[in-house]
């Protein structure tokens, strides 16, 4: 089944640019701040990715407050389906909301081809596969080939041709891992049981409705034939490496604790070395260059015994990274959520896991991460969500030039 729809809702876009400046500088670097005339509706970033002509797409969210005799109460609607365009200087190009029958969208915003991909639910918490233009002038719905709940994370597959999906089956209390196709077509469907009587259920649950604790769901490829995923089983939230071999199929596990202890972010480097956040019980940290064992059954805190602790992050924090190349060398770059309200990113040498710079943004109102991409330009450009007055949630997009960071 598919569906297209186009809707445009008026935007008035503040730019955080204190001094007027030439094209050529904000092209370099500039803040911008999407607010909007919709006073009672929350705009919550989710991913980004750069488009072709230079400038961004912005997947997000979008909650409304429900009214009653024309009062407002104190209840949201469901996370709708929001995206922006904008042109490579942050300006709005195009505004798309997805038909309201469809919600709670996820990432990533994975590209194939000249689309976009990503994954939502509809009203009966089925998932639903989305495509949208580079323009984002209009999107398509397609519901999978085979019913699959509660979506999760999603990734494209190492040969960029298919997409991996994380989900949740809580009739069977399964976390349920599967390849799909663009058109919608499901294989290598593999289910792994997260265990009975316990909260994980409920967990997994208000995490896919935005109501309780969002965890760092996960999927992706590590090389031909072995895949992982970061999430719940056997009682525990863990970093799972699989064949997708069937039911059951776990190479090796990287446990955590219950739901106190895991990985924040997994990001392949190579072989069995990855980029990767953990937290603990409230505690942060990185490791650029951690090895691990995809063949056996390790635990998430022999790995914290070696790696950075960041108490300036805030609680269990939202972590996004990346690699580059920074004047001729490799390099891992970690943006999340600082205590104080800011983004803050960290470079370390990839080889040797030694610091080489941070570089905190944002002021006076909170902002919190949602994505960190490269630009084809060579710079960097991170997408979040910021508050305004502290209470009114909104896109924001910040652009930073290569030797900010290096420096």
């Amino acid at each position: 089944m598919l569906k297209r729809i186009i809707l445009f809702i008026p935007v008035i876009f503040l730019s955080a640019c204190l001094e007027e400046s030439s094209e050529k500088i904000d092209k370099k670097a500039f803040t911008r701040i999407y607010d909007n005339s919709e006073f009672y509706s929350s705009f919550y970033a989710i991913d980004m990715k750069q488009t072709s002509d230079g400038g961004y797409l912005i997947l997000g969210g979008k909650t409304e407050v429900v009214k009653e005799g024309g009062e407002p109460q104190n209840v949201n609607t469901p996370l709708g389906v929001y995206l922006l365009k904008t042109d490579e200087l942050g300006n709005i190009v195009t505004e798309l909301q997805v038909d309201e029958a469809y919600a709670y969208p996820i990432g990533k915003l994975n590209q194939i081809g000249e689309n976009f991909y990503f994954f939502c639910m509809d009203a009966g918490t089925n998932a639903i596969l989305v495509s949208v233009d580079q323009s984002a002038s209009s999107s398509a719905q397609t519901t999978l080939s085979t019913s699959l709940s509660l979506p999760l994370a999603s990734a494209t597959t190492l040969d960029g041709s298919n997409l991996l999906l994380l989900s949740y089956d809580n009739g069977t209390q399964e976390t349920v891992m599967t390849q799909v196709s663009t058109d919608g077509g499901v294989s290598n469907e593999t289910r792994f049981y997260t265990g009975a009587e316990s909260p994980i259920d409920n967990l997994v649950i208000r995490h896919a409705n935005r109501e309780g604790t969002q965890f760092p769901f996960s999927v992706g490829q590590v090389s031909a034939g072995t895949y992982f995923f970061n999430g719940f089983i056997d009682y525990t939230f863990s970093l799972v490496f699989t064949s997708l071999g069937g039911d059951e199929d776990v190479d090796g596990i990287v446990n955590g604790q219950q739901e106190n202890a895991g990985f924040s972010n997994v990001l392949p480097v190579s072989g069995q070395t990855f980029a990767i956040s953990t937290y603990n019980f409230g505690f942060n940290f990185l490791k650029p260059n951690a090895t691990l064992n995809m063949t056996a059954t390790t635990s998430v805190t022999d790995i914290q015994s070696s790696a950075f602790s960041f108490p300036e992050l805030e609680s269990n924090a939202r972590v996004k990274a990346i690699r580059a190349v920074v004047k001729g060398k490799n390099v891992i770059i970690f943006g999340s959520n600082t205590k104080s309200g800011q983004i803050g990113l960290y470079m370390y040498d990839e080889a040797t896991g030694e610091f080489i710079s941070s570089k905190y943004l944002g002021y006076s109102n909170p902002f919190e991460i949602a994505a960190l991409v490269r630009t084809t330009d060579g710079d960097f450009v991170v997408a979040g969500t910021t508050y305004i007055a502290g209470r009114l949630p909104r896109f924001c997009l910040i652009k930073v030039p290569e030797g900010e960071i290096k420096d």
